[in-house]
């Protein structure tokens, strides 16, 4: 990697704090970024550092230098906050995530550690191209983590260096194993704990496996459940795994002859963003090692796996025989028992259509659905409002009570639960319907079964598509809000070879079935397509309020704004983070230290972040290393951080960009900003990518103070925002907002 301006990277501190005008905050976070910046950059060039500079680069001891002075600033407004909703965090919750250590190990114990991880990480080189890496890279990364992030919660020092080295002596005999080629730990019945490395950001992660005595899936593909667990705050990896390994104790549910899954789920996070992802991730890897069968899945989980299982049930109808929710929140404003005036800004409002289960209720239509609540669980209360909700939509919900029972589920009634799931799935989902339902505010989840809601008129508004077969070679459709949909016409719709009726909102087409599926149009797409459904599809478009076939010859504009906002290219700027992405940090300085000031601590506090609660290391290079970003976006997002004058990438960028972004002044939606306290966040299809988005100054648009319960583990800003750098960051916003929006849906400023 070339060398950055030594002023800027290397110089004493003053050389950077004479730049400082505008607030005494700046110089405060210059001083401690700049400290930060050192040690992260030096491990970005690979340079050799001290022990003193390693250990300052922990997160924990980072967090310490970097963070706290910002907090402390605003600690008062911060602990304000939190008296107002006394009910709106989770029980569980200690300040942080990950909390704060029960026992921690002295410095003598962590030395101990560090020692022998690091003898078992260079063990480890020789077998990382192995296939089954991953089952043996779990472990480290686990001990790695909970010495950075200081992840002790046994009673004990003492019993969580023993935990931590019961994982490393399972790495050395796995990582012997893989030196021979073999993979015991998969052999027999029981509890298996296995890895794979994520497509988000190549991070080992751990999921858990059930194999039952006598499952013989060489005769027949054995059945799957996906178990999603509930908020475990101390529950990292390490414990997770720990928990797991060796144990004798079963899952919640036994069901007979089948693979019961236990994703970790990226740790505490709802099962959204990462989480969500980490989701299907599990689900291929361990059909692909069990060889189960993709028709007969089932999704369940119970309190925040509760939630996960209600959100990714809604949200991918279509990938599962059964969804059985336990308890678990749907939403945020009844949850957290909102009244009018402690609402968030507007976009915020809007952008709880993203997650929001009542808001994509009626895809529960294409899904058996088995609910349970505790009759004396608060939480009952969001299974009783699906009930409302979902029999507006014609669904009457199977919801069991456990008589008596709080946050827990009734030992007779689980067993009705379990007999209705297990029915479910041994009749196995119907890939081609004769009827689909799709409901969505976003079309990042527009797909149902052979229906795609590929554009909407007005993102963030409901959007609907029935879709019906009629008869041998004609399909009935009725919409709202909808002015692009891709269809793949199920086989009893295609007697009519390349021709194929649609009666569309009162309205008849004659259709050409196209011959080849585009490669856009199964991009992110969770789980395989039958071969079916690749030979032959329907593109149409509403335009002026007419609908036309779009015909098969000429693919959709689906590389940049001109193609609007599709399900490949939805926004928000979250939405970055569920595909893969690689972090591209300044490789210069601006006009305004406090500007790099702030674009050095937020970038960093991503990086942090994004470890501690999304459990990965973020990829991360500089902007003059990134010799063709155009190139590079056409795999993965690109979060460049910084201005036009101090990322390389940024200003070969900015010409794309619908702002104008100078080092005096940034004019967007018609307003101007001062480019010395001002900083644009914002996500755009710049590069003519198929599926990837620049992402401008953001990491997650949550932070440190939602994770206090999962309901607010949601996108707090849209596609653009501009902030005023003069208000210090806290653990709730990155600055104060001056404006913010969405795109239109062409990507175009409002």
């Amino acid at each position: 990697m070339k060398n950055w301006p030594s002023s800027f990277t290397m110089a004493p501190p003053a050389a950077v704090f004479s730049r400082v005008k505008f607030s005494a905050w700046a110089e405060a976070v210059t001083r401690r970024a700049a400290r930060t910046w050192w040690s992260f950059m030096a491990r970005v060039k690979g340079r050799r550092r001290t022990r003193r500079q390693a250990r300052f680069f922990r997160p924990r001891h980072a967090m310490k230098h970097l963070f706290l002075p910002c907090l402390l600033l605003c600690l008062p407004a911060f602990e304000a906050a939190a008296q107002l909703r006394p009910d709106g965090a989770t029980a569980s919750f200690r300040g942080s995530l990950p909390p704060k250590p029960v026992a921690a190990l002295s410095a003598g114990q962590e030395a101990e550690l560090e020692k022998e991880l690091a003898a078992l990480t260079a063990e480890f080189e020789p077998v990382k191209k192995h296939p089954r890496a991953a089952d043996a890279h779990i472990f480290l990364k686990a001990v790695r983590y909970a010495l950075d992030f200081d992840e002790w919660y046994d009673k004990t020092p003492e019993d969580g260096l023993k935990k931590a080295r019961k994982l490393l002596a399972e790495a050395g005999g796995r990582i012997a194993a893989l030196k021979k080629n073999r993979a015991p730990w998969m052999d027999g019945p029981g509890w298996k704990v296995l890895g794979f490395y994520s497509r988000i950001d190549d991070s080992p992660q751990p999921y858990a496996v059930e194999v039952p005595e006598g499952l013989d899936t060489g005769k027949k593909k054995a059945p799957m459940w996906i178990w999603l667990h509930g908020r475990g705050d101390t529950a990292t990896d390490l414990h997770f795994i720990a928990g797991r390994l060796g144990s004798a104790k079963p899952g919640q549910f036994q069901p007979q002859g089948t693979i019961v899954v236990h994703p970790f789920g990226r740790y505490c996070n709802g099962w959204k963003s990462a989480g969500e992802t980490d989701v299907f991730e599990v689900r291929d890897d361990a059909a692909e090692r069990f060889g189960t069968d993709p028709d007969r899945v089932a999704l369940a989980g119970f309190s925040m796996g509760g939630a996960g299982a209600w959100h990714i049930g809604a949200h991918y109808p279509d990938q599962w025989a059964c969804v059985h929710a336990g308890a678990g929140f749907v939403d945020v404003r009844r949850y957290q028992k909102l009244t009018p005036e402690k609402y968030p800004a507007w976009h915020e409002q809007k952008l709880w259509g993203m997650y929001d289960v009542p808001d994509a209720a009626r895809n529960l239509l294409n899904v058996p659905l088995v609910v349970y609540s505790g009759e004396e669980d608060t939480q009952r209360d969001a299974a009783a409002y699906m009930e409302e909700v979902l029999a507006k939509e014609g669904l009457v919900m199977r919801h069991h009570i456990g008589p008596g029972m709080g946050h827990k589920y009734h030992s007779e009634v689980i067993k009705t639960v379990q007999a209705e799931i297990e029915a479910a799935v041994s009749k196995g989902r119907d890939r081609f319907p004769n009827e689909v339902r799709v409901q969505a505010r976003t079309p990042f989840y527009g797909r149902v079964k052979w229906l795609n809601l590929h554009g909407m008129e007005r993102s963030w508004e409901e959007a609907r598509i029935d879709a019906r077969v009629a008869g041998g070679r004609a399909i009935e459709i009725q919409t709202r809000n909808v002015n692009r949909i891709v269809m793949y016409p199920p086989p009893q719709a295609r007697a009519g070879g390349d021709k194929l009726d649609v009666i569309i909102d009162g309205e008849k087409l004659t259709v050409s079935l196209g011959p080849v599926l585009p490669e856009f149009e199964t991009f992110m797409r969770p789980g395989p397509r039958s071969p079916a459904m690749t030979a032959a599809f329907v593109r149409l478009v509403k335009k002026d309020g007419q609908w036309t076939d779009f015909g098969g010859a000429q693919s959709f504009q689906h590389t940049g704004p001109e193609g609007g906002k599709t399900t490949a290219h939805p926004g928000p700027m979250d939405s970055a983070f569920m595909k893969r992405f690689l972090v591209v940090l300044p490789d210069g300085r601006s006009s305004h230290a406090g500007v790099d000031a702030w674009v050095q601590a937020e970038s960093a506090r991503f990086i942090q972040r994004w470890r501690s609660l999304m459990r990965g290391d973020p990829r991360v290079i500089r902007a003059d290393d990134l010799a063709d970003p155009v190139e590079a976006c056409k795999t993965q997002g690109l979060i460049l951080w910084g201005t036009p004058e101090s990322n390389s990438v940024i200003r070969k960028t900015a010409a794309r960009l619908p702002l104008n972004w100078g080092a005096e002044k940034i004019e967007m939606a018609g307003q101007s900003h001062d480019a010395a306290t001002h900083v644009p966040l914002m996500i755009y299809p710049a590069l003519e990518s198929p599926g990837f988005e620049v992402v401008i100054n953001s990491g997650l648009t949550f932070r440190e103070a939602h994770d206090r319960t999962n309901s607010l583990q949601n996108p707090k800003l849209p596609d653009w925002t501009i902030l005023d750098i003069t208000q210090p960051p806290d653990a709730e916003k990155a600055g104060r907002v001056v404006a913010a929006d969405f795109f239109d849906d062409f990507w175009r400023v409002k």
